[in-house]
């Protein structure tokens, strides 16, 4: 079970796949962690590429010492940067579902000739009124209801059984933050050069599909890719369709 030292923070990883293919770090969504995000996909991933697979801080078996204000998308996005040096990992590939998507934004910025290529799936750009009215509504009690409580109870151990509370709220406060706090402006997002797959779900609820096509058009060196009778966890309902579709994107643009 390894662990690196990025700054203040013992973050849990794990490797899979090729040991000296071209690394492609994977990033799970908010309340996930790497291994419910990503294992059933690992076994194709991995047989052309070193897979680096993280817990984000508060997460899985990565504790989180900067308290819930540091949970935010881009503490991960600096946090993955720091990582990804620790391990002195070049040129890396970066993929992204959900709030893993978003924190790629703020890493492409952060760090500009990090990446060699960007998967940004199942993200937004942009929080619109109605998501961030919800958000606002609900309580880590009311978004976790009862049956998923024990799972996450499990999965978020690190800081002890009331984690998975901390954890749905930090997600939560995403909808009180200012953009500014949390997400690029657009004619920041313009300034990312790395090619850029964008996959989403047609029946995504939490970001429609004008929301990817809005991002698409605001990166200078895109690909988007949408997924028919799919919804906000394109790796998990569609992991074949998934799986090659960013194999074929990564063999043209990321070789």
């Amino acid at each position: 079970m390894p662990y690196a030292m990025v700054d203040d923070l013992t973050m849990y990883y794990e490797e899979h796949g090729v040991p000296d293919g071209p690394p492609l770090v994977l990033l799970h969504n908010f309340t996930g962690t790497g291994a419910t995000a990503w294992g059933a996909l690992l076994p194709v991933l991995g047989t052309r590429y070193r897979l680096v697979v993280p817990d984000w801080r508060g997460h899985g078996r990565t504790a989180n010492p900067g308290g819930p204000t540091a949970m935010n998308h881009r503490q991960f996005a600096h946090d993955a940067v720091a990582l990804c040096r620790t391990l002195r990992l070049e040129r890396p590939i970066l993929c992204g579902v959900s709030s893993g998507a978003m924190q790629l934004l703020a890493l492409a910025l952060e760090a500009p000739d990090l990446a060699r290529a960007f998967v940004y799936c199942a993200g937004g750009h942009v929080w619109s009124d109605e998501l961030r009215d919800w958000l606002r509504a609900q309580t880590p009690e009311s978004v976790v209801g009862p049956e998923r409580r024990p799972q996450l109870q499990a999965r978020h151990a690190a800081e002890g059984p009331d984690q998975w509370r901390t954890v749905a709220a930090a997600w939560l406060a995403l909808g009180g933050h200012a953009h500014a706090e949390d997400l690029p402006e657009p004619e920041d997002l313009r300034r990312i050069q790395a090619p850029t797959l964008i996959v989403h779900g047609d029946r995504d609820r939490i970001f429609p599909v004008e929301v990817a096509l809005a991002l698409y058009r605001l990166l200078p060196d895109a690909e988007l890719c949408v997924l028919p009778q799919t919804g906000h966890g394109p790796p998990g309902e569609r992991p074949e369709w998934f799986s090659a579709i960013v194999l074929d994107f990564l063999a043209r643009r990321a070789a």
